[in-house]
């Protein structure tokens, strides 16, 4: 066990003790300090706030905010609602899972990228759909795809923050 993963779950756990929704906000503070909720510090953090572990997994579970597992650098969504399954979204699945050689709910070998299914996006109008991280791109056809996964450029700076 890491030590620096012991001592920032317990930290964690020492702010929420006896806070009104403790198990939710440690969840959401140890989510932050790594990306994700990792086995060993779920294990100290129901240690140290004394409740079950299995009570955390119920919560951790239940809500779809947090991840039990880490996420690459880019994390890819894919709709699989109705709309999006009629217009193509399983071809769009297929070619992920080949160009990235990656599973659905995996992480890639270079860690860049994460792959999940979701049931809606919300965007049916434009479908088929998938979001990069905080982007949604809409009418994805699988000639897209090498595009959306390129890596893009900072945004233009308009010269406001330069110095003269």
């Amino acid at each position: 066990m890491s030590p620096a993963l012991s001592a920032t779950t317990v930290e964690i756990a020492r702010r929420w003790q006896g806070v009104p929704g403790m198990v939710t906000g440690a969840l959401q503070d140890l989510q932050e300090a790594y990306g994700y909720l990792p086995e060993e510090g779920l294990t100290i953090l129901a240690r140290e706030l004394g409740v079950p572990l299995s009570q955390l997994f119920s919560v951790a579970t239940f809500f779809t905010y947090f991840r039990l597992a880490p996420r690459g650098t880019h994390h890819i969504q894919l709709c699989q609602g109705t709309a999006c399954h009629v217009l193509g979204a399983a071809q769009l699945r297929g070619k992920l899972v080949r160009d990235l050689e990656i599973a659905d709910g995996d992480l890639s070998r270079d860690r860049q990228f994460s792959l999940e299914t979701v049931r809606c996006l919300g965007c049916c109008g434009i479908a088929p759909v998938l979001r990069i991280d905080d982007q949604t791109h809409g009418r994805v056809r699988q000639r897209d795809l090498a595009r959306l996964l390129q890596p893009q450029p900072p945004p233009e700076s308009d010269g406001a923050d330069q110095d003269n």
